[in-house]
């Protein structure tokens, strides 16, 4: 009878053991999915690293152009579809833009956002991170709804690049003629200095604040 009980009582325990660990699981996982796609109202602000995918008129946002956002991190992936005046993270950047978007109330359009590569093509608007510069620039491209298109790369010694680019610290750029691959701008050349230059040029629409980009409202300054 003792050796009954002693077997019950080990499978109890056995039971007991497999619900505790499973249910963690359980909820972690379901965790990971409310993590990825969060619903907010737009006068909550933005959570640092996250992007506003979807945007609509909602009673449970209610009050003068408030919106219901529809909010995912920005992760890793490499591209994000996000709405056209969402704040987004370093170092992504604009690669498209559509200015009509039906799931996008209250914002311009929607976007692609990319993580950079050397040689990829951006669109105006977009924020340009350190140590990126532009080494090329075309005045309108259907890819970016309209607006100007520039090629950056990476800052390296000797490089080409354009005078309307934003220049590292660390780095100079001398020289300067006229060129089709930077019209209407200048073309120099970036050396690596201890001094800091400021790039010229037009102001982008977006602006940095810290490790984020977001959009201006022209009062910054």
């Amino acid at each position: 009878m003792t050796l009954k009980r002693i077997w019950a009582f080990a499978a109890l325990c056995l039971v007991c053991s497999i619900a505790f660990f499973s249910v963690p699981s359980a909820r972690a996982a379901t965790l990971g999915v409310e993590a990825t796609a969060l619903t907010i109202c737009s006068n909550q602000g933005l959570p640092a690293g996250y992007v506003v995918t979807a945007s609509d008129v909602s009673a449970s946002c209610p009050g003068v152009a408030v919106y219901r956002w529809t909010i995912t991190p920005a992760g890793s992936s490499g591209t994000v579809q996000a709405c056209f005046g969402s704040g987004y993270p370093a170092p992504y950047v604009i690669t498209g833009i559509n200015t009509v978007s039906s799931t996008c109330a209250g914002f311009q359009g929607a976007m692609t956002l990319t993580l950079p590569t050397n040689g990829i093509a951006i669109c105006s608007p977009s924020v340009i991170w350190n140590p990126w510069v532009i080494t090329g620039n075309a005045i309108t491209s259907g890819q970016c709804g309209g607006y100007g298109i520039s090629t950056i790369a990476q800052a390296s010694e000797g490089l080409a690049v354009c005078s309307n680019s934003p220049i590292p610290a660390g780095w100079n750029a001398t020289g300067g003629s006229s060129s089709v691959q930077c019209q209407p701008y200048l073309i120099q050349t970036l050396h690596r200095t201890a001094a800091r230059s400021l790039g010229t040029g037009e102001s982008s629409r977006y602006i940095r604040q810290g490790d984020v980009a977001i959009l201006s409202t022209g009062l910054e300054q």
